[in-house]
């Protein structure tokens, strides 16, 4: 049986079985990261690593969709125990590794990564209220860029993949152009996007991109992602992305 902390519980992640320890006053995760686990492409034989993996779930979510074999590193420790335990829960082989993604080349090593995926945080740290959640506010960190800034996380994925590796990241719409500046600073060259609308009739709000180490430009814009119908129930589509039965 899965032992628990004080605030603790277990979420269903609605696929495969797999299920997630997610702590009630601490950040949890969000469509966001359902929907970066679901733009990831791949297989069983690629070496991926989950950049500030959190408590684990794009990458619980990514190796029981692909197979891939799992890096999740994270800076903070309360965190990666998390992680930890939901692993174990699921019977997966993902490593769990605690350190700054900034240095991580330096003991995971240069251009050992076949991929890469992050859903890094989406404000700056001095970008409105910071959350104080959890005992080392790690809410905040989820959300600010209180550990690394969107050209660390490039530029540590520059380092970490191989030469035609692929990174895979979310980013909101109004830092698009800032998070592709930062991408081709360090030769990733964004080749595949998708943008996420809520309805169809809004407009797109989040960002999916693929980039690849070392290639050429030129860019393929898949179709607009629409989640909600106007309605309010789920799109064909997100039922599938949310591992659910259509409506």
């Amino acid at each position: 049986m899965t032992e628990l902390k004080d605030g603790e519980r277990i979420e269903d992640l609605q696929y495969k079985g797999l299920r997630i320890i997610q702590n009630e006053r601490g950040f949890r995760f969000g469509t966001d990261s359902v929907l970066l686990a679901g733009f990831v492409t791949g297989g069983p034989h690629d070496k991926m690593i989950d950049l500030g993996a959190g408590t684990g779930v794009i990458s619980i979510l990514v190796e029981g969709r692909i197979g891939a074999k799992l890096t999740a590193l994270e800076i903070q420790p309360e965190q990666c125990d998390m992680a930890r335990r939901s692993i174990a829960m699921n019977g997966q082989q993902i490593t769990v590794v605690e350190g700054d993604m900034r240095i991580a080349h330096e003991t995971l090593g240069s251009g050992a990564f076949d991929a890469a995926v992050c859903n890094p945080p989406y404000f700056p740290a001095s970008g409105g209220r910071i959350s104080k959640k959890g005992e080392a506010g790690y809410e905040g960190a989820a959300t600010h860029e209180l550990f690394c800034t969107v050209a660390e996380v490039a530029a540590a994925a520059g380092r970490l993949l191989k030469y035609g590796g692929k990174l895979f990241m979310c980013c909101p719409v109004s830092r698009l152009a800032e998070v592709i500046a930062a991408l081709t600073s360090e030769r990733l060259e964004p080749k595949r996007m998708r943008l996420v609308a809520s309805r169809a009739d809004k407009a797109p709000y989040l960002a999916l991109i693929e980039a690849k180490k070392g290639a050429n430009p030129g860019l393929k814009m898949e179709k607009l992602l629409v989640i909600c119908r106007e309605d309010g129930s789920y799109t064909e589509e997100a039922n599938r992305i949310y591992h659910r039965k259509n409506d």
